[in-house]
């Protein structure tokens, strides 16, 4: 009886969680739909009025900027003004005087006020309202004006934004520059208006003296020009905005929610955020929870009257289902029997054995026996059939094939796994097969043979089901696979036949060129002689520019070491990169300067070239580009007068002192402005842009040294200080020196 209650109990207990799930779930769902409806009615009410102050604060900032763009038309069209800018150098000393005399009314006019400029493109000059007229180039502003006047566009654009105050970095202003005159669509001229950041903010929240809660405003580059607001990710929030788009959030406070309106203005480009406290509708929130509890009570108290019911009806058909499985469940001593878990365990047995012979599985042991992961016992056989693989033959090699379509990691994953799939349905046709992934773009195939050693026959077929697969591969995916097969093993050394083909993979540049490549034992050591007599003749040839004898003698090169002999490939690889470090240090023996041949005479190609053929075909391309390079060389040194090259060589061996042109002129002994001119016709550039090439290259080879400092490498090369040298390089190559450096050092 006691039994029956517990069961009962237990029966209970399951059926008031289906009774919450079916019945008082959903009715909790539709009060919380209620609470939210009100919520989102109280929330929309007071974005509303976020909204509202938010579209007059923009409407007012507007106002303020239109009012600035007003006085900028109105001086850029003020007749002196635009007499200076169109004819700025027929006017007198006291004509500027009398121009600053009308700036200076202008700005005495607004408060808003701190400064007012005017830079002169014509002649280079400023004119200040406060300092009078400056050579840009003396200008105590000029960055800024070049950074913000300095683009190539035909078509200028105004500029503002917040920056710090110019010779007072503690201090920020708001900076309006406006090209002028307005009317014309180039420009002649800059007008700069600098307002104090504080004075600008207090001039428009006076103009929304009505709005509730702060307001955040920043400039068209989101740089704050209001207040801070302790406890806000300022910058997080203006990169949620869109222009155009009201942004709404709630956000916590110190303690305190607040709604947070923002926008982005699409026409000047000034993002306003607006800080509404919400505990308006805090009311009409806990009206509606407590409505909802209310109801919730009523629904559980008569709930718990129908639980016994459901309890007793649906109770019978597991009691019924448990009688049939106690039998055939075991379960461990003391563990409950009531019905649900005898169905419960035994639907655990019954998952736990699909899963036990799920191909995954399969792939698992593959893998583990590839790596030499093998369990103790050492028992291949027994460990395969465990797994639902059942070769029949004791003869087995490894099938590696390799995906070098070079995709993306995000798109490698799904491809890789197709094509597994697909490799995995050819070979199982014509083998047996158990695979395994490996990593992206590269799976392995145990394969299962009737014979101990690889024949014409074997290896014939293998090859078809091999190309069948590559040329599936290609036509639906693009893709481009290869194939390396091991010698053939027992099972138990299947590992060392992976490490087999690893190592084949290795040096894949120096195998033949065929859809499978089977590795082989005796090209992985032996006995090697390096060719010190074709690395003669290449040398020789290549510096004579005969291409044909190039191609002849790497043609019978690659006949000899790699096609014929037999050789190791280590040093196959080492012969090859000791045959073209020869070349090129040969070539700076002789006095070349190998610096523009490094990015195209590049060995780390040689690990992209699948097999012989591509491997010859590279090295023949780059010594051509390496004859090229001489032949230009040449040329340039044929057709260049005995001045251009006295000048040549007196800057190649002087570069290192800060020489000028006079200094070279001398040394030929003709006029500097002459040297100029017969420089630029014969070479294309100025003997100044020469050395300056000349010292940059230099300073490359120089940056690979990190113990030399930014400061030691422009004294190496001939400028007094590093700030003119990075000026320089920053000029030449779009990047600071020590930008460059970082990036070379990431690469190497």
């Amino acid at each position: 009886m006691i039994r029956k209650m517990t069961v009962t109990k237990s029966a209970f207990r399951k059926h008031l969680i289906l009774f919450f799930v079916m019945i008082l779930l959903p009715t909790l769902l539709l009060l919380t739909l209620q609470i939210y409806n009100k919520y989102q009615d109280a929330v929309r009410q007071n974005e509303s009025i976020s909204e509202d102050f938010l579209n007059q604060s923009s409407r007012n900032l507007q106002q303020l900027l239109d009012q600035l763009g007003q006085m900028s038309l109105q001086i850029s069209l003020t007749p002196n003004v635009l007499e200076m800018l169109t004819r700025p150098f027929d006017l007198q000393a006291y004509q500027y005087a009398e121009i600053k005399g009308q700036l200076r009314s202008w700005m005495n006019s607004n408060a808003l006020f701190e400064s007012i400029y005017l830079d002169i493109l014509q002649n280079g000059k400023v004119l200040t309202v406060n300092e009078g007229l400056y050579d840009k180039e003396d200008f105590y502003d000029q960055d800024f004006l070049r950074q913000v006047t300095g683009s190539d566009s035909g078509y200028p654009r105004p500029w503002v934004g917040l920056r710090e105050r110019p010779g007072d970095p503690d201090k920020e202003v708001l900076s309006f520059v406006k090209p002028v005159p307005t009317t014309q669509k180039t420009a002649l001229g800059y007008l700069v208006f600098n307002i104090h950041k504080d004075v600008f903010m207090s001039t428009l929240l006076n103009l929304n003296s009505q709005l509730p809660g702060p307001l955040i405003v920043a400039d068209p580059g989101d740089r704050l020009v209001s207040a801070t607001i302790e406890g806000l990710d300022l910058h997080k929030q203006f990169q949620k905005i869109m222009p155009g788009i009201v942004y709404t959030e709630v956000v916590p406070l110190a303690g305190t929610k607040y709604l947070l309106s923002g926008s982005k203005s699409t026409t000047n480009g000034w993002t306003l955020l607006h800080l509404n406290p919400v505990g308006s509708y805090t009311p009409v929130i806990m009206g509606a929870i407590r409505q909802a509890a209310l109801i919730m009570l009523g629904v559980v108290a008569v709930g718990v009257g129908l639980s016994y019911l459901f309890a007793s009806i649906l109770y019978d058909p597991w009691r019924r289902l448990a009688a049939k499985l106690q039998g055939h469940v075991l379960g461990t001593p003391g563990e409950s029997q009531d019905a649900y878990a005898v169905v419960n365990r035994a639907i655990h047995n019954l998952i736990a054995t699909i899963r036990h012979n799920e191909p995954i599985v399969r792939n698992h042991v593959v893998h583990e026996w590839l790596h030499n992961h093998q369990p103790d016992d050492h028992d291949a056989s027994r460990r395969f059939a465990e797994a639902g693989i059942h070769f029949v033959s004791p003869y087995h090699a490894v099938l590696v094939v390799a995906d070098e379509s070079g995709r993306d990691r995000e798109s490698s994953a799904g491809h890789t796994l197709y094509l597994f799939s697909l490799a995995e349905g050819e070979l199982n046709a014509r083998f047996m097969a158990a695979g395994t992934i490996l990593e992206r773009g590269k799976f392995a195939f145990i394969l299962n043979f009737d014979r101990g050693l690889f024949d014409g026959e074997l290896m014939a077929e293998l090859e078809d089901g091999c190309r069948t697969i590559q040329r599936l591969a290609r036509s639906r995916l693009e893709a481009e696979l290869y194939f390396f097969v091991s010698g053939i093993r027992p099972l138990e050394l299947l590992a060392e036949a992976y490490e087999q083909v690893k190592r084949a993979m290795a040096y894949k540049a120096f195998l033949p060129q065929s859809a499978v490549c089977f590795a082989e034992e005796t090209n992985e050591s032996g006995h090697f002689q390096y060719p010190a007599a074709y690395q003669k003749k290449i040398l020789n040839t290549i510096l004579t520019g005969d291409r044909d004898r190039v191609e002849h003698y790497m043609t019978e090169l690659f006949d000899r070491y790699l096609l014929s002999s037999g050789s190791p490939y280590p040093k196959l690889l080492q012969m090859i990169v000791m045959l073209m470090s020869h070349v090129l240090g040969s070539l700076v023996q002789e006095g070349y300067d190998i610096e523009p041949l490094m990015d195209q005479v590049d060995l780390l190609q040689l690990q992209q070239c699948q097999n012989q053929l591509e491997l010859q075909g590279m090295l023949l391309r780059q010594i051509g580009q390496i004859i090229d390079y001489l032949e230009t060389v040449r040329e340039q040194a044929e057709d260049s007068s005995p001045w251009v090259r006295q000048a040549i060589e007196y800057m190649e061996s002087h570069y290192a002192s800060n020489i000028s042109i006079a200094d070279i002129a001398s040394h030929i002994g003709i006029s500097p402005s002459h040297l100029s001119r017969v420089f630029k016709a014969e070479v294309g550039k100025s003997p100044l842009e020469y050395l300056t090439e000349r010292r940059l290259s230099m300073s490359k080879v120089l940056l690979r040294d990190k113990s030399k400092s930014l400061q030691q490498i422009s004294q190496l090369i001939g400028y007094n200080d590093a700030h003119t040298f990075i000026r320089s390089f920053k000029k030449a190559e779009g990047t600071t020196p020590g930008e460059y450096r970082k990036k070379v050092m990431d690469l190497s």
